[in-house]
């Protein structure tokens, strides 16, 4: 609710005393614009070579090069629009601070000594005029604004003096077009509305974040519909309907920056961060799910916080629980994206009664076991393959390119053996032998002629014959057993590769020939190290080996499904000489849509076929179409991906209600998506509190409007989970360095899925966050130059919005994402 300021109260003299302000600032800016007077700035001339460098790379780069050079050039424009560019450029007239601070310096009782500091994007002093605008980034007297309150005695060193004194006034303004639009004040939030009367925002209309600590456990319920849009200077709610996809918008207003960070309603506080065990909250359609047979292929399709994780870990629990014998804890896999989910689902188990699970991610999984099973295998990999290079390598087309491969390698593997016995006395029996082997893998059918062999009598195979077929069985067995070169020639073998990708309409005749030249690369021996006088190796300041070439003799990470598939198809089986065969009795594929179908076939084979059935192994794979976190991995849905593995029959069960987040957050969620990617199926949420747009001057003022909002919320609800996610680590760079200037509380940069699963606030970029959940997500510069008009962008922005769990709040700093609903 808005109510209009009377003239003559409290509120009216503070919007006259800042109105007045901001009429003396921009006289002065102006006339110091007129006179040429330097401001203080920082060149984004860097920025700029860079940007140059990047359009001329893209003048000259292959096809395939393409999409990484516009992505990087998009990253850097967007850091350089928001860091670079606004420091270069003098003092905005339209916007030239967005906070206000009176300063009384010295004692309070002793000294009438008053300054305003105001703090801005960039710097502009004029002592004479009482002009002081301070950058916020790099202005020692600003960590005053940040880390105190009105009222609060204040102690900074600034340029080796000590100020101290009292912080009287203390204000955060919204300044658009040169016209005052909003103030923020411990005595209220006033905000002009578009006829230009000022009002003071109360209740509903001061945007809040509460309620939500620990909202991540409670039980959903079917949702009222809407979508909040809070604006500069007014907050507006409003329905959204039941299907955001069909065209109903959320409602905006145009900007926003004074709220709370919750007031906690909700139930008992939860420290613990990891993912709640929710048995209690399971309904009747995932109870099916769970203890559907053991035997088969379970697919659970579903949004955000659906409970597919949860519905996952609970069935190996009932697997577990119901046949003991034969799901034994240590021989099933779950496997996770990310090594902060790994963490994050770590106790789940346990608190079910199962523990040894294997819970890992399928990097380290497939790491471990190729170097398990092939101990002579690079131990390193490469850093700089091409997109087209990494795309190929995943392609579904390569699951019958190995199988052609090994094929062809059967069929030679015969014709050797058959020359090497031709005339031989008793040559025939042992071909005979190998024939009645026909259904078995090529390195376990030369083994076991061989055994057989060498147990035969000297009426079976004369003793000449047998020396002679033992020399020719070891050597075709030790070429059969060579997997790495098996790799080495498929990677390598220009018709095959022609008539599997080219032929296919996969890949252009350039992109294959710049993957067997990468591949070549690989194929050939690393340099010898050098070494100093003492013969100690010469390493380079970053641990690298001088002179290291980046492949030779490494492996690209998409190398090990390839791998490991070859040696199921050469092996039968996930196994080595003197190592147990891997096999499981349960595998779980979570976000499985990020995964490659040479990936999934792996895991998928590396279950056991009950009796000698592979439609009996017992199989789940959950995900979400609309959570894309990798788009080159040739993922077009469910059942293509099923087909490509071999399994069309499975069963496919969505989950349709969302446990984790609300019903606003999720219909705005589906808007984001758009109607092409959102799901068609009603959504089912509990209610909670608005989704909220802000729109806010530029960084500086984010990072003030955060720094008041995060450290209200740590006195209020301590347990509270939030994510600041950024869409680069660039990005969340600045907005966790801002914080920690505004001395936010139980603050973390985490960058490679280091979280801690505890209370306080995680700066973060969105591809760390995928499957995680928070109290409350604050997306930050959701500008359209960083979320623009894109499939991923759109998978990007919807990943981000829906780990919060209770309430959302986007932030803007420039032209809002076109992702988002409209303002009106």
């Amino acid at each position: 609710m808005l109510n209009e300021i009377e003239r003559g109260s409290a509120a009216a003299l503070i919007v006259e005393e800042e109105e007045r302000l901001l009429a003396r600032v921009e006289a002065r800016v102006t006339l110091g614009d007129e006179e040429g007077e330097t401001v203080e700035r920082a060149e984004a001339a860097d920025f700029d070579r860079e940007l140059i460098s990047l359009r001329d790379a893209m003048a000259e780069a292959k096809p395939e090069d393409l999409a990484s050079l516009v992505e990087q050039m998009t990253r850097l424009a967007a850091i350089r629009e928001r860091v670079g560019g606004a420091r270069s450029l003098p003092v905005d007239v339209s916007s030239p601070y967005f906070a206000h601070m009176v300063l009384r310096q010295g004692p309070a009782a002793a000294s009438d000594r008053r300054r305003d500091v105001l703090v801005g994007k960039r710097g502009f002093i004029d002592r004479r005029s009482n002009v002081q605008i301070v950058d916020w980034r790099n202005a020692p007297i600003s960590q005053v604004y940040y880390r105190y309150d009105e009222g609060d005695d204040y102690e900074e060193t600034v340029d080796g003096r000590t100020l101290a004194g009292v912080v009287e006034v203390r204000r955060n303004v919204s300044i658009h077009k040169a016209r005052l639009r909003r103030i923020g004040s411990p005595q209220g939030t006033f905000v002009r509305d578009a006829r230009g009367v000022w009002r003071e925002a109360v209740g509903s209309a001061v945007p809040t974040l509460q309620g939500g600590q620990g909202s991540a456990a409670r039980a959903p319920v079917p949702p009222p519909s809407a979508i909040a849009r809070g604006g500069r200077g007014r907050r507006q709610g409003g329905a959204a309907g039941q299907q955001a996809r069909s065209g109903a918008n959320g409602k905006a207003g145009a900007g926003g920056a004074s709220g709370k960070l919750g007031v906690h309603t909700g139930p008992v506080h939860r420290a613990d961060k990891h993912l709640p065990e929710i048995a209690a909250l399971i309904d009747r359609e995932q109870f099916d799910l769970i203890t559907s047979p053991s035997s088969g292929l379970v697919v659970l399709q579903g949004g955000a916080g659906s409970g597919k994780t949860t519905v996952a870990l609970h069935r190996m629990a009932y697997l577990n629980f119901a046949d003991r014998s034969r799901f034994r804890a240590g021989g099933m896999l779950f496997v996770v994206p990310s090594e902060a989910l790994v963490r994050y689902v770590s106790s789940v188990l346990p608190a079910l009664g199962v523990s040894g699970v294997a819970v890992t991610t399928y990097r380290a999984w497939a790491r471990n076991t190729r170097q398990k099973l092939l101990p002579g295998s690079p131990g390193k990999y490469t850093g700089g393959a091409s997109d087209s290079v990494v795309r190929l390598k995943k392609h579904p087309a390569l699951l019958a390119m190995c199988e052609d491969l090994v094929h062809d390698k059967v069929v030679a593997t015969e014709a050797a053996l058959e020359a090497a016995l031709a005339g031989a006395e008793g040559g025939l029996a042992v071909l005979a032998r190998w024939r009645e082997l026909e259904g078995m893998a090529l390195v376990p059918r030369l083994r076991r002629v061989y055994r057989w062999l060498s147990s035969a009598g000297e009426g079976a195979v004369p003793a000449a014959t047998r020396v002679r077929s033992e020399s020719a069985l070891k050597a075709l067995g030790t070429r059969a057993d060579d997997v790495m070169a098996d790799w080495g020639e498929l990677m390598t073998d220009r018709p095959r590769l022609t008539a599997g990708l080219v032929d296919a309409g996969a890949a252009t005749a350039r992109e294959i020939e710049a993957l067997i030249t990468w591949c070549t690369g690989q194929l050939n021996e690393p340099p010898e190290q050098p070494v100093d006088t003492d013969g100690q190796p010469i390493e380079s300041v970053d641990g690298r080996a001088v002179d290291e070439d980046d492949r030779a003799g490494r492996l690209d990470e998409e190398d090990d499904a390839l791998l490991l598939r070859l040696v199921q198809l050469k092996r039968g089986a996930l196994s080595a000489r003197g190592v147990d065969p891997i096999e499981y009795q349960h595998v779980a594929i979570d976000e499985a849509q990020d995964r490659a179908a040479v990936e999934v076939k792996v895991l998928v084979e590396a279950t056991h076929a009950e009796g000698g059935d592979p439609d009996a192994r017992s199989v789940t794979i959950a995900g979400d179409t609309a959570q894309r976190l990798v788009f080159d991995n040739h993922f077009f849905g469910w059942r293509e991906l099923l087909e490509a593995v071999g399994l069309p029959a499975a069963v496919m069960r969505p989950l349709r209600l969302s446990y984790r987040s609300t019903a606003e957050v999720m219909q705005l969620a589906r808007y984001i998506l758009g109607p092409e990617l959102a799901p068609e199926e009603p959504l089912y949420a509990r209610p909670g509190a608005p989704v909220e747009v802000h729109e806010l001057g530029g960084i500086g003022e984010a990072v003030a409007f955060l720094g008041d909002a995060l450290r209200g919320l740590a006195s209020r609800e301590p347990t509270a989970s939030v994510a600041v996610i950024a869409r680069y680590p660039e990005q969340a760079d600045v907005y966790h360095e801002g914080l920690v200037r505004a001395e936010v509380p139980s603050l973390r940069r985490v960058r490679r899925s280091d979280f801690r699963f505890e209370p306080g606030v995680d700066v973060t970029d969105v591809s760390q966050v995928k499957g995680l959940e928070f109290d409350y997500v604050v997306m930050v510069d959701v500008n359209a130059a960083t979320y623009s008009d894109t499939v991923e962008a759109r998978h990007l922005l919807h990943i981000g919005a829906t780990r919060a769990a209770y309430q959302l709040w986007l932030i803007a700093t420039t032209a809002p994402s076109p992702l988002l609903p409209p303002a009106e």
